[in-house]
């Protein structure tokens, strides 16, 4: 075996070595890092679709209409206002009772999985007469 590399050209074994010497410094890092990235893209894409899939969540975000937006919202409170405002964002306006405070935080979490908005801005939180009156800015995508 010894006889049969002594007969081989130096210039095979200089691109020989020189192979293994661009293996070690550029292929194989590249590999682990491509690795890597791909490891962390496929938790990434789990922990997406695990939010994705909360409970009370549709699976596709509905674009936002104010009248389907206000229907929607009245079957879980009082009374809800959409008013348009400048630069396409609406005000909303949701008045509920005491007793459904605890339905708000959900609603809230869930909004923008559920239409194709983004919550702006501070939500405003009024108490009067055993009621609460919420004010927050949704702009649509």
């Amino acid at each position: 075996m010894i006889k049969a590399l002594q007969n081989i050209s130096p210039l095979i074994k200089l691109s020989f070595i020189l192979s293994l010497i661009i293996l070690a410094v550029w292929v194989i890092p590249t590999m682990v890092s491509f690795y890597k990235n791909e490891k962390i893209y496929t938790q990434k894409a789990d922990h997406l679709a695990s939010l994705d899939h909360r409970v009370g969540v549709q699976p596709n975000a509905k674009p936002f209409h104010t009248e389907v937006f206000k229907t929607d919202a009245e079957e879980i409170f009082n009374q809800v206002n959409v008013t348009s405002t400048n630069n396409d964002a609406y005000e909303v306006t949701i008045t509920m009772s005491s007793d459904k405070i605890g339905l708000f935080y959900p609603y809230l979490e869930n909004l923008s999985l559920n239409y194709a908005v983004v919550v702006e801005n501070k939500i405003a939180f009024e108490e009067s007469n055993n009621s609460y009156t919420v004010k927050l800015i949704v702009k649509p995508y």
